[in-house]
């Protein structure tokens, strides 16, 4: 053992044993064997007298663990002879549970083979008796709940090998194969002639058989074949609306089979016209009439299954879902006769989707829509028709640079049976009117490409030139369209409104782009007649007898003369030219309020104005309703510019005083700005008129007028007359203001709150 002292100092311990033992060699190295002996002797003298102490000292200990040990040994011997006896018992009662364990063993298999054979016996015995009673019911469902007891027994692997049951078997498997025959004819004769009592039945039959699920596939089967052999006659140009179905399930396919090309036989040759219309009339015939046959019955199946779940029998789960498994397994087949049926037979579809529609909505109906057709079934049809469509209405506008009447006729008429012909489903409708709507819109362009702009086509002081009849004339075959259209739309009212959709909608906007070039053709003689309106109306202020006193003749004045003229003129020779009168009342209502507008305008700020002067005012603003009738027949319906004209006719001819009594705000009729700038006019020079102040003309101020729409900008002007008018007179130091100074300034303070 190593310490920590030692482990400083590199040193090891040494035991006193080793150091006897070292010692005792260091001397015998140096004696010889005989006194080696002699130690040796010595020394195991001493570690024997050494042990004789020891017991000596610890007698009693030994003692007692030797009695102890004698009396370990003595339960030892006990505890094997009790083991030796347990042993003994458990031999002999193994011995004993083993023998009654055989013995009941051999007593089981004995009664299991007893049990055995009673349950054979008693299989047999009830298989012989319900034979027995199967031979004697002549009832067929009796028979089917029979063979519904004995259909486990007949299945058992252990009657199999009874030798007295065989025949019994035989007759059973044979009577029942029998039954289902028969009770499968019965059930497609009970279908084909509405019998449900029958139907139903035969269903109960297959219930108690068990194969109620493999008979309804079975007949569902039926139906597709049939389905698929049919269009397959139809398709290969065979009129099928001439066979009638076999009184058994699957005579149409033996009746149509006999009608096919046999081998060795001439082809049937037939023009493309003839072959579409037999493919026409047999498709109609298998969508409306065989589809719908088919259908009914399947509803009527639907029926019977319900009728018997609520006699409590216990049907198949997914007895419900049969209309819904037969219209999913007929859409499949038709897509699948779409894709794969030959290159003629999918031209004739696509040109003639809009009547495979016609048959497929007319089968819907016929069918209180129990069952319809998938949007997706007729998709890939409609890029064939659509395109067809779009190359017969586009035939009508090729090759013409400058669409008339004649053009837009022909294309409308092609339109119209297109649209017609697609209203019978909603999506292929829509189709057709973005076809349509795009068409149009290459007729307006081939139009508007010939639509001249320019001095030349503005002009209204002459009868219209070469231009302006040009555009006269497209602007009439743009509206005689746009006419056409409308009634195309009304026409088709109704089937616009059995087939819910957004086409008539967006064909009806789709005319917006006509009334823009209509209006882009009339809007330039308006800018024109508008320009020389203003022209007529700023001679006002060149009017002589305005500012003289003598009274005014009952006549108009000579530019209110010249205006009524003018308008006359211009409006016959140029306007009334045009046939889309909504569009040429929309612009006379547009001509008349800008006439009133620039009217009042020149009145309000006419300075210097007599007595006698505002009296003949106050006959042109009569005269000017008069001159606004070739535009506007009813003055009335232009509203606030009407009544504010006849405001004017009053207002022009008031004094100061009364003027101020006005209302301001937004229930006022006249604006504050109109009497303010009547006032100036009641003022002396000194009282500067706002674009005089400003150094405008009086031209410069109607434009300014007409630029700025908000009443505070207007305001902010005559505010700045007034103000240079209060700094001059502060200025010339004069003692009193025009008297009507104040009342202007206490009514603008009125107009400008009302404005805040």
């Amino acid at each position: 053992m190593v310490t920590n002292d030692s482990k400083a100092t590199g040193s090891e311990t040494v035991s006193p044993d080793d150091d006897d033992f070292n010692l005792a060699m260091s001397m015998a190295e140096g004696l010889t064997i005989g006194q080696q002996i002699q130690e040796l002797s010595k020394r195991l003298q001493n570690t024997t007298d050494e042990l004789h102490q020891q017991v000596r000292d610890k007698h009693g200990a030994l003692l007692q663990q030797a009695t102890h040990a004698g009396r370990f040994d003595s339960c030892i011997n006990t505890l094997a002879e009790d083991v030796q006896r347990v042993r003994a018992t458990g031999h002999r009662l193994k011995h004993q549970v083993d023998t009654q364990y055989q013995l009941v063993e051999n007593q089981t298999q004995v009664l299991g083979r007893l049990h055995d054979v009673s349950h054979l016996l008693r299989s047999a015995g009830t298989l012989l008796t319900l034979t027995a009673k199967l031979k004697n019911t002549k009832d067929v469902l009796r028979q089917a709940e029979l063979h519904f007891e004995l259909g486990q027994l007949i299945e058992d692997k252990d009657l199999k090998d009874i030798e007295f049951i065989q025949q019994e078997r035989t007759y059973v498997i044979n009577s029942g194969q029998k039954i289902r025959n028969l009770t499968q004819m019965q059930l497609v004769t009970g279908l084909q002639e509405r019998n449900q009592n029958q139907v139903v039945n035969a269903l109960k039959i297959f219930i108690n058989f068990n194969t109620l699920e493999k008979s309804l596939d079975n007949l569902l089967t039926t139906f597709l074949t049939d389905m698929e052999q049919s269009l397959k006659e139809c398709f290969a140009g065979n009129d099928i609306s001439v066979l009638n179905k076999s009184p058994t399930h699957g005579g149409i396919a033996a009746v149509k089979a006999s009608a096919t090309r046999g081998p060795g036989k001439a082809p049937q040759l037939t023009t493309t016209q003839n072959f579409r219309a037999k493919f026409w009339k047999s498709l109609h015939w298998l969508l409306y009439d065989e589809f719908f046959e088919t259908c009914t019955q399947i509803n009527l199946l639907k029926a019977s299954l319900e009728q018997i779940n609520q006699f409590g029998y216990t049907s198949v789960s997914s007895e419900q879902c049969i209309p819904q498994r037969f219209w999913q397994r007929v859409q499949q087949l038709l897509r699948k006769s779409f894709d794969e049926c030959p290159q003629h037979v999918q031209q004739t579809l696509q040109e003639g989707l809009s009547k495979l529609l016609t048959s497929a909505r007319g089968l819907e109906q016929r069918l209180n829509f129990e069952f319809q057709f998938d949007n997706e079934l007729f998709a890939p049809l409609e890029v064939g028709y659509v395109g067809k469509c779009a190359q017969n209405m586009k035939a009508c506008l090729a090759g013409v640079d400058l669409p008339g009447n004649e053009t837009v006729d022909n294309f409308i008429r092609v339109a119209s049976t297109e649209l017609s012909a697609a209203l019978i489903d909603t999506r292929l409708s829509n189709a057709i009117a973005n076809v349509f709507i795009a068409c149009g819109k290459e007729l307006c362009t081939k139009l508007e490409a010939q639509i001249k702009l320019g001095a030349d086509s503005k002009q209204v002081v002459d009868l219209p030139n070469l231009q302006q009849q040009q555009n006269t004339q497209l602007a009439n075959v743009l509206y005689y369209y746009k006419d056409s259209v409308r009634r195309m739309l009304s026409d088709l009212q109704l089937q616009f409104e059995k087939t819910p959709g957004e086409s008539k909608e967006n064909i009806a906007r789709s005319l917006e782009q006509a009334d823009l070039l209509i209006g882009t053709i009339l809007q330039q003689i308006m800018e024109s007649i508008i320009t020389t309106i203003s022209i007529i109306l700023l001679s006002m202020h060149r009017e002589p007898g305005l500012n003289t006193e003598r009274l005014p003749t009952t006549g108009s004045s000579m530019y209110m003369k010249e205006l009524q003229e003018f308008i006359s003129r211009c409006w016959v020779h140029h306007i009334d030219l045009f046939d889309d009168k909504e569009m040429i009342n929309k612009c006379g209502h547009e001509l008349a309020n800008r006439c009133i507008e620039l009217f009042l305008h020149n009145i309000c700020i006419i300075r210097p104005v007599s007595g006698a002067g505002r009296q003949r005012l106050k006959q042109d603003c009569q005269h000017m309703e008069l001159a606004l009738k070739p535009i506007c027949q009813n003055l009335a319906e232009l509203g606030k510019p009407s009544r504010l004209l006849r405001a004017m006719s009053l207002l022009i001819v008031q004094t100061p005083e009364e003027l101020i009594k006005q209302t301001v705000g937004e229930d006022s009729l006249v604006p504050s700005y109109i009497i303010l700038l009547l006032l100036f006019g009641h003022a002396g020079s000194d009282l500067q008129s706002p674009h005089t102040t400003a150094n405008w003309s009086n031209e410069r101020l109607v434009e300014w007028l007409d630029g700025h729409t908000a009443e505070r900008e207007k305001l902010e002007l005559i505010s700045g007359a007034l103000q240079r008018y209060r700094d001059n007179a502060r200025r010339k130091n004069i003692q009193q203001y025009d008297e009507v100074y104040p009342m202007m300034v206490d009514y603008f303070e009125q107009a400008l709150k009302a404005i805040v």
